[in-house]
């Protein structure tokens, strides 16, 4: 039942957050902001920003591995998201890392156990 609601909600705020919206000003422009030069910013990897990074070996796959990886991590006290560490390629694993953002008290030691009880045994503190 949690798990229907839940997934009714996450389909609705996907919905409502990729609806698109235009909003038209009725100011005109200035002419400092018709005038303003573009500078491009060379494209470099996205340093993610996390609390607590966590190496989990036993995760292989993205479509199994990952989505109960980052539900077991999600139930655990403190953790406000997981995030999956980049990746070389879309549809492997090939860099078994987790990030956590925390909100509040958090137990590294009890994540890893309740991953060791999903499957994921040799779950570690990353650096």
């Amino acid at each position: 039942m949690k798990s229907t609601l839940f997934a009714g909600l996450l389909v609705l705020s996907l919905m409502i957050g990729c609806s698109t919206a235009t909003t038209s000003s009725s100011a005109p422009a200035s002419s400092a902001e018709t005038e303003a030069e573009v500078a491009l910013v060379p494209e470099t990897e996205a340093v993610p920003t996390y609390d607590v990074a966590l190496s989990v070996p036993k995760m292989n796959c993205p479509f199994a591995c990952w989505p109960k990886v980052k539900e077991t991590l999600e139930h655990q006290p403190g953790v406000a998201a997981v995030e999956l560490a980049q990746q070389q390629k879309e549809n492997a694993i090939d860099n078994p890392v987790v990030y956590l953002t925390l909100n509040g008290e958090f137990s590294a030691d009890k994540s890893i156990a309740a991953l060791g009880d999903a499957g994921f045994d040799g779950a570690t503190v990353s650096e």
